[in-house]
């Protein structure tokens, strides 16, 4: 493969893994709705808003010293989670594989009906003696 068209293949995927990476970002940004955004407390609780977010907003609404409302759920935001929120949910390992049995031993391996009824090995089956060059004398 020629270096030109390699690297037109190296740039291709760099674009591939940097559109997979924005996509999710880009087309919540781009679907017409108005801002949203959401706050994940250390306490397990969430924040959720439409509209801008400013500093005196975000100061009153994270303030533990007073109590908090309920969360709001995610349907008012307009937003649905996707996989960039919650990497780790569902995937606690691989898929389950079909059930294999195992396979018998080498002791317990099928063998001709004939092999069982000769009374000692034929000769076919015993192993033949090792051949070489003739000894010099």
């Amino acid at each position: 493969m020629k270096s030109s068209t390699r690297l037109r293949w190296i740039w291709i995927a760099c674009f591939a893994i940097l559109l997979n990476a924005l996509a999710p970002a880009i087309s919540h940004a781009v679907n017409g709705k108005p801002r949203s955004w959401e706050i994940c407390l250390n306490d397990g609780t969430r924040v959720n808003g439409v509209g801008e977010l400013d500093y005196a907003t975000f100061v009153a609404l994270t303030d533990r010293s007073k109590a908090q409302s309920p969360a709001q759920p995610m349907a008012q935001m307009g937003m649905e989670d996707c996989s960039y929120c919650l990497p780790h949910a569902g995937w606690f390992g691989l898929p389950p594989s079909r059930l294999v049995l195992p396979l018998p031993l080498d002791g317990a391996a099928l063998r001709p009906t004939l092999f069982y009824q000769s009374p000692q090995p034929l000769p076919l089956w015993s192993a033949s003696h090792p051949r070489g060059p003739p000894a010099h004398a």
